[in-house]
């Protein structure tokens, strides 16, 4: 059964200032909301702890989805960047432990760098960290997203670069239209390793507008998250939706939350 989470990727509002993230979470609830993807920069802008965000969604009745944090393995230049990274996978391990989630996800490196031998480094860290996942009994992921690994083409590349059974793809509907690249075709080529998926949503922007797409609500616009719901439960997917609380106003973050807890719901 896919079950309808949320991003906790800050402690701010669709008006970009600092907000009630518990209050929020606890209305969210009400809507239906299931579970949420806990962020280690969050807890630490919010001065939280794995052990502490616990037992707020465990008081709050929700589930925590999967552990997430920023790493780079591609940056040239600083010798430690690698080193640093490691050890943020191995604390998030722990944090995974703490929590109770069997699921890692790294992001980062992806949005600065590019080119062939960026790539090699990229997949020298994540296969390490994913067989660091992988002895922990933990899957391990990364999602489409900036100038590397955006596409459903270059993924299926990591898949077959990164040499262990843990590694998955966390599906984020919304940058593959932001990087030119069809997510309906991507869902195709990529289910049988989909481990999450991030949901959000647009549509072409206005001639003026300063890039191509602009957020909508979910259920408005593209992808449609129904084709993906669907081509996911042909592959036996029992994992997380979660809601990208990103784009301000214009994604109608309760109305797409929503949106998304019904989606789900039509197939239960």
């Amino acid at each position: 059964m896919i079950k309808a989470g949320v991003m906790l990727m800050n402690n701010r509002g669709p008006d970009g200032q600092p907000t009630d993230w518990k209050a929020e979470l606890a209305a969210w609830k009400k809507l239906g909301l299931e579970g949420v993807d806990i962020f280690h920069r969050m807890l630490e802008n919010c001065n939280e702890t794995p052990a502490s965000i616990k037992v707020v969604l465990d008081d709050l009745g929700l589930e925590p989805t999967v552990f997430c944090v920023p790493t780079d393995f591609i940056t040239p230049g600083d010798p430690t960047l690698f080193t640093k990274s490691m050890d943020t996978i191995k604390y998030g391990i722990d944090a995974c432990g703490i929590l109770g989630v069997k699921h890692l996800f790294s992001h980062g490196g992806q949005h600065q760098n590019e080119g062939e031998e960026a790539f090699k480094r990229y997949m020298e860290g994540l296969n390490k960290a994913a067989e660091l996942c992988n002895e922990a009994g933990l899957i391990f992921s990364i999602e489409n997203a900036g100038k590397m690994c955006n596409n459903g083409d270059s993924l299926v590349r990591v898949l077959k670069e990164v040499k262990q059974p843990n590694m998955r793809i966390t599906f984020d509907g919304g940058n593959f239209i932001t990087r030119g690249d069809e997510p309906h075709t991507a869902i195709m080529k990529l289910r049988a390793k989909v481990g999450h998926v991030h949901v959000k949503s647009h549509v072409p922007a206005p001639p003026d507008y300063p890039r191509p797409y602009k957020y909508c609500p979910t259920g408005e616009g593209h992808p449609d998250y129904r084709f993906i719901r669907d081509m996911l439960l042909e592959v036996g997917y029992d994992g997380w939706f979660s809601f990208e609380p990103e784009g301000g106003f214009d994604s109608k973050w309760e109305q797409s939350i929503a949106t998304v807890v019904q989606i789900l719901k039509e197939v239960r």
